[in-house]
Formats: structure tokens, C-alpha cells, sequence
């Protein structure tokens, strides 16, 4: 007991022996959490928006007021950890979302329910950019690569595992089990950090010489954009002053944070590394992946809403392939990239969602779950190897200093890529849907349909279901392009030096 005892004391002051294990578990678990949980919202928000008596506006500025937060802060968390250290980071976002999480579903009133999701959504900003700073401090290198296999499975397993779990709550009733199933996740992970991080002494210095006035430019454009993008499809784009304001001002904020790091003494995200084309490609690819990864996460739940008039909780069996095939890529992935040059899986996982993407463009309407599966398991395999190849990629070719500017940057495909292919997807369908439907009525032969007895109505609802197929169709060819775009690009890549992440030597010289 007086052994415990001890123990726990020791734990709380932060005086313990580091146990590099038991940290990396901890921050992935912050990962997996962040993305379930974001997931889980976006499945049910429709059903929340009922329980909680929301508009439809309300609804999708709830959303926002979640998700944009999560750019306010990731950004910075790099520098805060190399400031204060991973384990004050980690335990104050923890212990906060341990808290506004269990209290969310108990929120009285609009005021108070929206200042809780936003709180949520800040404190669930801080895991996933931590992750990375805290498997590079912690672990040998010769880990890191599996590290970030982790890392990249929790993605697939929040988007398509996530979605039958949260259909299970909302039906059963069980919707605060959402928020409460994060919360518990968060107690362990504060757990975890106790007895596996120790305390380290604050960066003053660090401190007093970074100038925040350009992370809150940097932070604060970013979410600018992000509103601008998450209300673009909704308001019409540009017809809109509440998506062409934030639109503008974020990117006028951005370009000047970018410009005043030119001229900082001490910059926290100097764009220096962008200007390497082994940084700046794989970060345009992974910008652009947010878009082909639509091919599942949302086109086939959408296809299937619209064809079968399935709810998303009941088309997670369609996608269950898409997990299943990722969690074998991974691995394989990894041993390529221990043997071979990163383009290799960078470029087998393009192939693979090129076939994919022109198996989904043959859709028609009978297609349902089953007839999907050979394109998920093309896709599955194709998305488990391009991003933890480019990831890696990307890390591999930073400078050591450059570390804490890449994983900043990181932040930025990662929430605003899925958040702009969402909006380009749905701006697409709706678009393509409205000018098929006009198409096909011009090809109808009224006098026949009206001969053969067929009611106005019937032949609107066939137009109308053509259309939506045809509409999804061009979706998955328009993947398609941005697939073979992603190709060309890897062209233009160059063979990636000797380095810790994939552990590949330099080649012996030629006599």
C-alpha cells in the first residue's frame, strides 16, 4: 500500500522514470479517440440535432462551431510541446475534454450546448498533432514507421468501425453514450500520461522569443477557411457574404502569417521546408487523398441513403472491406517501405485506387452493398499504403530543426483536406444530378409514356433516380482524375535520401 502510495505521489509531482511505451500508446490513443469521436458526431448529427431541438441551420453551424476549433489550436501544439513538454499538453487537454465531453449530453439551453462542442472540439485539437511530436521524442527510430502505421489505421477504423457503434446508440437511445465513450477514453489517457511521462522544466527562453502574433494568424486564417468551406456547399459558394468573408479573410491571414516568418527571428513554422519537392509534392497528394478517400467514406453511404434509403449507421457493412483490406495494406506497406524507395507503395496504392474508382464509375441502380466490394477492397488497399508512404515520405525529408514546422503543416491536409473534398463532392453531385435531370427530361417521348400509362409522377421519380446515378458515377471519375493527377505528380518526386523513419541505407558505391 505505502508502495502505491508512493507511486501515485510520485505520478502527480511528474518525478517517475519515463516509459516511452506507455506515452506512444497514450498519445494514439488521443488519435483514435479524436477520430472516432469526430466521426461519430458527423453520423449522428442528424438525429442530435432532433434530441437537442436544433434548426437545420442550427445544425450545421453546430458542426462548425465542433470541428473549426480543431484548426484554432493543432497548429500550435507542436511548439507547445516543445515549449512546455508533452506531458503538461497532454494532461491539461486531457483532463479538459475528460470534462466538457461528460457534460456536453447535460448542456441546458443553445448558448451552453454550442460553448461545450466548441470546447470539445479545441481540446480534441490538441491529440492527434501531439501524436507525432510525442513518437519522435519517445521512441527509437527504428519504431517510428510502425508508430505511424498506427497512426494512419486510426483513421480508417474511426470512419468506417465507428459508424454501427453510433448507429447502436442513436437507436437504442443511447446517444449520450457518445460523448461518454470519449470521455472515459480521455480518463485513460490521462492515466497513461501520468505514469509514463515525467515532468520536464518549461522553455522559457522558447517562450519569450516565439512570436505568437504569427501563430495566431497562422491559427486563426485556418479556421477562417475552414467555416468558409464547411458552409460553401450549403449557401452556394460564392453567392454567399458568410462563405466569401471568412473565405477571404482567412487566406489575406494565412499569406500574411507565411510572409511575417520570412522576417521573424524565430519563426515556429518557417515555410522553408515547402520549397523541397520531396516536402511539398507529398503534402499536395495527401491534400488531394482527402478527395479519392471520398470514394468510400462518402460516396457509397450516400449512394446507398439515396438508392436504398439506408440511414449511414446501416451502410457501415458495405464498408467493412474497406477496414478489413487497409489493416493487411499497412503492414505490407511498411515492409516495402523498409525494402524499397517510398514511391514504390506510393505508387502501387494510386494504381489500386484508379481501379477502384473506375470499378465505382460503372454504378447503376440496382447496384447495393455487396455489388460495392470489389471497389472497396481496390480502395482499402490503395488508401492503406499512399498515406502512410507520403507521411513517411514527408518526415523522411525534413531536417531535424524543420520537425516541429512539418508537423504544423501536416494540420492542414489532415482537417482542411477532408473538410474541401466533402464540399467539392457534394457541390459535384448536387451540380451533375441538376444537369442530368434536365438532360434526360429531353430525351422522354411524352405521347408514348402517356400511351403506355405511365403517371407524371413515376416518370419524374425514374429521371430523378437516373440522375442521381449518373451523378454518382461521374464522382467516382472524377476520383478518378484526381487519382491520375496524384500519379503524375509522384513522377516529379525524387528517390528519398538514408533515413531513421524507413531505416533504408545508403546504397554501397559503384566500382
Amino acid at each position: 500500500m505505502a508502495h502505491a502510495a508512493g507511486l501515485l505521489r510520485n505520478a502527480l509531482r511528474g518525478t517517475i522514470s519515463a516509459r516511452p511505451i506507455g506515452a506512444v500508446v497514450a498519445v494514439l490513443l488521443g488519435a483514435v479517440m479524436t477520430s472516432a469521436f469526430t466521426r461519430s458526431f458527423a453520423v449522428a448529427l442528424g438525429d442530435l440535432r432532433g434530441t437537442f431541438g436544433l434548426s437545420v441551420d442550427e445544425g450545421a453551424w453546430l458542426n462548425t462551431v465542433f470541428n473549426a476549433p480543431q484548426l484554432l489550436i493543432a497548429p500550435a501544439i507542436p511548439l507547445a510541446v516543445v515549449t512546455f513538454g508533452s506531458r503538461r499538453v497532454l494532461l491539461i487537454s486531457g483532463m479538459g475534454f475528460a470534462i466538457t465531453s461528460a457534460l456536453t449530453p447535460l448542456a441546458v439551453g443553445t448558448p451552453m450546448l454550442f460553448l461545450l462542442h466548441g470546447l470539445d472540439g479545441l481540446l480534441l485539437g490538441c491529440f492527434i498533432p501531439a501524436t507525432l511530436a510525442t513518437v519522435f521524442a519517445n521512441l527509437h527510430p527504428r519504431w517510428w514507421l510502425i508508430a505511424l502505421g498506427v497512426y494512419t489505421v486510426r483513421l480508417t477504423l474511426a470512419l468506417h468501425l465507428g459508424v454501427p457503434l453510433t448507429g447502436f446508440y442513436v437507436e437504442g437511445g443511447w446517444w449520450p453514450a457518445i460523448y461518454w465513450q470519449a470521455s472515459a477514453s480521455a480518463v485513460v489517457l490521462v492515466l497513461l500520461i501520468l505514469f509514463s511521462l515525467p515532468e520536464r522544466p518549461v522553455n522559457v527562453d522558447l517562450w519569450r522569443r516565439t512570436n505568437k502574433g504569427e501563430i495566431a494568424l497562422f491559427c486563426v486564417g485556418l479556421t477562417l477557411i475552414y467555416v468558409a468551406l464547411d458552409h460553401g456547399n450549403r449557401l452556394d459558394w460564392l453567392q454567399s457574404g458568410t462563405v466569401v468573408v471568412p473565405l477571404i479573410s482567412g487566406i489575406m491571414l494565412v499569406v500574411a502569417a507565411i510572409a511575417w516568418q520570412h522576417v521573424s527571428p524565430l519563426p515556429f513554422a518557417h515555410p522553408r521546408a515547402l520549397a523541397r519537392r520531396n516536402i511539398a509534392i507529398p503534402l499536395a497528394i495527401v491534400t488531394l487523398y482527402g478527395i479519392m478517400s471520398v470514394a468510400t467514406a462518402l460516396l457509397i453511404p450516400n449512394f446507398l441513403g439515396t438508392m436504398a434509403q439506408l440511414k449511414p449507421e446501416q451502410t457501415a457493412h458495405a464498408l467493412w472491406w474497406v477496414s478489413a483490406v487497409q489493416l493487411l495494406a499497412v503492414p505490407l506497406c511498411i515492409w516495402l517501405l523498409r525494402r524499397t524507395d517510398p514511391r514504390v507503395p506510393v505508387v502501387l496504392g494510386l494504381l489500386a485506387i484508379l481501379l477502384g474508382c473506375w470499378l465505382g464509375s460503372r454504378i447503376t441502380h440496382v447496384w447495393r452493398a455487396e455489388d460495392f466490394t470489389p471497389a472497396t477492397i481496390a480502395l482499402g488497399l490503395g488508401n492503406g499504403m499512399v498515406f502512410l508512404a507520403l507521411v513517411a515520405m514527408t518526415i523522411a525529408n525534413a531536417h531535424r530543426d524543420e520537425i516541429v514546422a512539418m508537423v504544423a503543416y501536416i494540420q492542414i491536409p489532415r482537417v482542411l483536406g477532408p473538410e474541401l473534398a466533402g464540399a467539392v463532392i457534394a457541390t459535384l453531385l448536387r451540380k451533375r444530378e441538376a444537369i442530368h435531370s434536365a438532360l434526360l427530361g429531353g430525351y422522354l417521348d411524352a405521347p408514348r409514356l402517356a400511351a403506355l400509362d405511365v403517371s407524371p409522377g413515376g416518370i419524374a421519380a425514374i429521371v430523378r433516380r437516373e440522375a442521381n446515378v449518373l451523378a454518382f458515377a461521374d464522382a467516382y471519375r472524377f476520383c478518378f482524375g484526381i487519382a491520375l493527377l496524384c500519379l503524375a505528380l509522384t513522377a516529379l518526386l525524387r528517390s528519398t535520401p538514408p533515413n531513421p523513419v524507413t531505416a533504408r541505407h545508403a546504397p554501397p558505391p559503384s566500382s
